[in-house]
């Protein structure tokens, strides 16, 4: 109303406690703001517009509100998602709450307000407002939640959301997360806790993908987001240890964690390497390269770590900006001065630990910073009301915490302290806390405690009084990330750890060119966590001032987190924290007290007889201010010098209230409540003869009603028996012929039983012998159906052994026949070589050409060349037969084949059968899928039980490796009592020794002799019996150990007792 009337911008500052409920504050009211747009019209409780009608009278004009639909915009969608999408990466769980803001941040809601002048134009009681988009700004999120946490709290949620996401989706984003869970990673660790706010981490990661993916983050983008992640969980399992070769180096122990992070980062393995163990130094323009011990080199990769998370949560709020600001999503262009605003800030609450660090430091100036604007605002509105009421202002004191600001904030104060020390090259804490104290001495404020440490500071805060721990003040203010991993970043392929390093870079170029230009441009300190605080505080303080501010405190009612239960000392002590009390102080400082006009004359007019408060309602306009004035000058009169301070009256009335002075308003109800006790007393005593008279009345009826039902008690009693008599009568007779009955139907039962019995037999007996002679015809008949079969594939199998024969032998006659001609060639040639003489030698084959053939006549003709002749021709017979039964078999093929054919159509008949036994056998499967599905639960219950037992298992080993921690501890104290034993005994040696050489008196020599003895004896009881405890103790359940069993403690007694013997030993030696 206010930003659409009046053109005002606001700001809602919501602060509290961890635990308070504020980020659940801030998502109603954007909830609220976002869905319910005013467009044109106002309902009554703003505004209501009156006209007359024809008789003059006034009717008030009806007026709604138009309320656009929720999340149908677009815009709408993103602003809200937007919220859950900060929680996702911004939240975590603590010892106070499970969904607490480790992040503050200020949202501005962008509005397209309709200019006034149109609006009154158009007829619109009220100019329409949209909301366009939002922006956000974040500030000192918790780093170092990225690498620690307490062990009862969680780091931030997005980590378990991604380990509980599908093995698909891990697959998609990286491999390495496959299989993995929660303790897979030395970041995240063990939990207790799966279920934040009624969801799952693994519903959350689906409703954190779909957020994503509405403001733009989907794909390649989310995949580079949630590589990055993994990249952070990545440098949580290297581990490092001492190098071998040199101690003050370092080395990592887990390459194959190593090799994960290299190729996920995209990154050469020794680059990574080089990175997290060294450190390049420049000096005087050259660089050396300085090797890191283990401690550094853990806090080099903690840092990087922390970087990593930092970049990536300041890369989400600037993608969710550029997705949500009105600048590039409304669907017309806005100028800066058409764009309203209602800012909600989300900021933490005042905190104050056993020990607060730099964190809480920073916490508790911005909390100082917004308690001066809350003060002021308090003050102003108390000034405007009693000038609006007509009563004149005197000084109303308020608490001041100027003096506490400009302690941290001043020149010499705290934040350019720290920056100085950080600059320096061997800026420490306990020079820090020195200077503070040594240019801050005469503060009033700054708490001087002689049991402070060097590191140790107080200061006097708005909520009281704070004492902090300034151990890595220093480091924290600096937080500056190595050029080697600023460099190893810019080489990741992964577009958001590659600009941390380009980011890096860039700052480190801008303290260069300021540290050229000198100490006057404050560049040097102008990178410092702090620094940046105060520049991001004053511009916040400077929107939050050019607009109207409200204020929202929560309170937590108690730390047990259980609803109903309210805790007194810590919720005041969260309303002094939250100024609520300095609010409450500040408003009743002159006047603790105010009513309403009309509010007094209704309560006190009783005091004074014949006054009557319905003629004074009949009156109005200022009449109410003259009544209140007579009714409590007479009922409260001014005091005089001996009862109260002169001239000045116990109460003023304004203009629509009446103030009354401290003890005023007390007075003037307890007046009341006697008055109201007078009143009472009359009022009683009608209202008990009434109860008297009523009771008697109730009592005369009670008596006749009570005859008349004694008197129906007794005429019932009678008829009861009466009728009990007849029935127990009627129950005898129905008895009897019921089991006359029963009796028959027994009977007729037996008789049943026996014919059945009997028919029984005689049917099995007759389905016996049926069963027997079908068999017989089954088997005779499946015989005289097999045996022509058999018969005939019996003269095949002969018909094919004899083919077979034949074929083998004219492949033998052939083989004859072919050794034949080659010896008769052989025979040839050696004649032809004999004689001398040229003789040829023709071989005649035949060969069954297409074609004519040619006959070649050989002159002479050999008798052997007319004997092969003869074998070929006998040859072609044979094959003409071969062929002749080949066309045989030919055609019987044939036959079977168009058999085969026949049979197949058969099978198809059968396989259509097959087909419908299936789908009735379908529905038994659907049968048996029900039943898997049950017997899947009672798996999943199993799985729940089998989960107990493992947390079980898990507390057991930690039992017993505690238990084990504590028979190491004994087992080391038992080793120490052993060699101070010995060392004792051998002092008792040397002084046995000493006096055997230098005292001449025997008597006195053998009594110390005599007196170490019995020591000795007692040593060696009191060592057997603490072996035989040490043994007892490592045998689980009070068992006996088992023979040849051998412990740590058992070889020690051992060793203690062969010490002992060889000190024996020399002692009877010297002896």
């Amino acid at each position: 109303h206010d930003m659409c009337v009046h053109g005002l911008d606001q700001s809602i500052l919501v602060s509290g406690e961890s635990g308070a409920g504020k980020t659940e504050t801030v998502k109603i009211m954007m909830n609220q703001l976002a869905s319910f747009q005013t467009s044109g019209h106002v309902d009554a409780g703003f505004h209501s517009d009156e006209e007359e009608d024809g008789d003059g009278n006034k009717n008030e004009k009806k007026l709604n509100r138009t309320q656009t639909s929720f999340r149908t915009s677009p815009i709408v969608n993103r602003v809200l998602d937007s919220n859950p999408l900060l929680e996702a990466f911004g939240n975590a769980k603590t010892v106070r709450n499970d969904n607490s803001s480790r992040f503050g941040k200020f949202i501005q809601l962008q509005f397209d307000a309709e200019d006034p002048t149109h609006a009154a134009y158009a007829g619109k009681a009220v100019p329409s407002a949209v909301l366009a988009g939002s922006r956000c700004e974040v500030y000192l999120l918790e780093k170092s939640r990225v690498i620690s946490h307490e062990p009862e709290e969680r780091t931030y949620h997005i980590f378990y959301q991604l380990l509980a996401a599908p093995d698909e989706e891990k697959a998609e984003i990286w491999d390495g997360l496959v299989g993995t869970d929660n303790e897979s990673f030395a970041y995240v660790g063990h939990t207790d806790t799966h279920v934040i706010e009624g969801g799952t981490d693994a519903q959350r990661w689906k409703e954190t993908v779909e957020a994503l993916a509405i403001v733009g983050v989907k794909d390649d983008k989310l995949h580079n987001l949630m590589r990055a992640i993994c990249t952070v969980l990545q440098l949580g399992n290297l581990t490092f240890d001492v190098c071998p070769e040199n101690d003050e180096n370092s080395i990592i122990t887990s390459d194959d964690e190593l090799v994960k992070l290299a190729g996920l980062m995209g990154v050469e393995t020794d680059d990574v390497k080089k990175a997290l163990l060294q450190r390049t130094v420049v000096a005087r323009n050259e660089r050396f390269t300085v090797p890191l011990d283990v401690v550094k080199a853990r806090d080099s990769n903690n840092a990087f770590a922390k970087e990593i998370y930092s970049q990536t949560f300041d890369w989400l709020v600037s993608t969710i900006n550029d997705a949500t600001c009105a600048e590039r999503n409304y669907d017309r262009t806005l100028s800066p001065e058409e764009i309203s605003h209602i800012g909600l800030l989300d900021i933490f609450g005042f905190e104050s630990f056993v020990v607060n660090r730099f964190e809480q430091l920073c916490i508790n100036y911005a909390n100082e910073k917004l308690q001066q604007k809350f003060t002021l605002d308090i003050f102003r509105s108390v000034q405007e009301e009693y000038e609006f009421e007509g009563i004149e202002v005197g000084e109303i004191e308020y608490p001041d915490n100027t003096a506490v600001l400009e302690l941290i904030e001043g020149r010499m104060g705290l934040i350019n302290i720290l920056n100085e020390e950080c600059i320096r090259p061997k800026g420490s804490d306990s020079a820090f806390v020195n200077k503070v104290y040594s240019v801050n001495g005469d503060s009033e404020v700054l708490v001087k405690n002689n049991i402070f440490r060097g590191h140790q500071f107080g200061i006097k805060h708005y909520a009281g009084q704070v004492n902090y721990d300034a151990t890595n003040f220093v480091t924290k203010n600096t937080d500056a990330l190595p050029v080697d991993l600023a460099e190893c970043s810019k080489k990741c392929t992964n577009d958001l750890v590659k600009a941390l390093g380009e980011k890096k870079g860039a700052d480190k170029n801008d303290k260069t060119q300021s540290s050229g230009r000198g100490r006057k441009s404050g560049g040097l300190v102008s990178n410092t966590v702090w620094s940046k605080f105060r520049n991001q505080l004053g511009d916040l303080m400077k929107n939050i001032g050019e607009t109207r501010t409200r204020y929202i405190r929560c309170i937590k009612p108690n730390t047990q987190k259980k609803p109903k239960v309210m805790e007194h000392l810590s919720t005041v002590d969260q309303l002094r924290c939250a100024g609520v009390v300095a609010a409450v102080t500040i408003s009743r400082s002159a006047f603790p007290n105010r009513l309403e006009h009309e509010e007094v004359l209704n309560r006190f007019s009783a005091l004074l007889r014949g006054f009557k408060p319905e003629d004074v309602h009949l009156l109005g306009g200022e009449s109410h201010q003259q009544e209140v004035n007579w009714l409590l000058s007479v009922i409260l009169p001014t005091p005089t010098n001996a009862d109260g301070p002169p001239g000045k009256a116990p109460f003023v009335a304004g203009k629509t209230r009446t103030y009354f002075r401290a003890g005023s308003l007390e007075h003037l109800e307890n007046e009341r409540v006697k008055a109201f006790g007078m009143y009472a007393t009359v009022i009683q005593a009608q209202v008990r003869g009434y109860q008297s008279r009523s009771t008697y009345a109730k009592w005369k009826l009670s008596s006749v009603t009570v005859q008349a039902r004694f008197r129906s008690h007794v005429a019932r009693s009678r008829y009861n028996k009466v009728r009990l008599a007849c029935i127990t009568v009627q129950c005898w007779l129905r008895r009897l012929e019921a089991q006359a009955a029963m009796k028959i139907m027994k009977e007729n039962q037996c008789a049943t039983m026996i014919q059945t019995h009997w028919k029984m037999a005689v049917a099995m007996a007759s389905l016996k012998r049926s069963v027997e002679a079908s068999i017989k015809i089954q088997a005779q008949m499946r015989g005289a159906i097999q045996r022509p079969v058999y018969r005939k594939e019996l003269a095949e199998a002969i018909e094919d052994a004899k083919l077979e024969n034949k074929v083998k032998s004219l492949q033998r006659m052939l083989e004859e026949a072919e050794a034949k001609r080659i010896d008769a060639e052989k025979k040839a040639a050696e004649v032809a070589a004999e004689g001398g003489k040229e003789k040829e030698v023709i071989v005649y084959r035949e060969s069954i050409r297409d074609d004519d053939s040619e006959e070649k006549k050989v002159e002479p003709p050999s008798p052997q060349a007319g004997q092969f002749t003869e074998l070929q021709k006998l040859l072609m017979e044979e094959s003409g037969k071969m062929l002749e039964y080949l066309r045989k078999e030919v055609f019987k093929l044939r036959g079977q084949n168009s058999q085969l054919r026949e049979d197949f159509d058969l099978l198809k008949k059968n396989n259509q059968k097959l087909m419908d036994a299936n789908a009735s056998a379908a529905s038994a499967f659907s049968a048996l899928n029900q039943h898997t599905k049950q017997l899947g639960n009672t798996n999943a219950k199993l799985m729940s039980e089998l989960d107990k037992y493992k947390r079980a298992a898990h507390r057991l080993n930690r039992a017993q490796l505690e238990a084990k921690e504590a028979l190491r501890i004994k087992s080391e104290s038992y080793d120490a009592e052993v060699q101070a034993h010995l060392q004792s005994q051998e002092t008792m040696d040397g002084i046995i020794s000493t006096v055997q050489g230098r005292c001449k008196d025997v008597r006195l020599v053998q009594d110390v002799l005599v007196l170490h003895g019995n020591r000795e004896a007692a040593a060696d009881v009191s060592s057997a019996v603490s072996e035989t405890h040490s043994v007892a103790s490592q045998q689980p359940n009070n068992q006996p150990p088992t023979p040849g069993s051998t412990t740590s403690s058992g070889s020690k007694g051992v060793s203690f007792f062969g010490k002992k013997s060889k000190s024996k030993s020399k002692i009877g030696k010297k002896k």
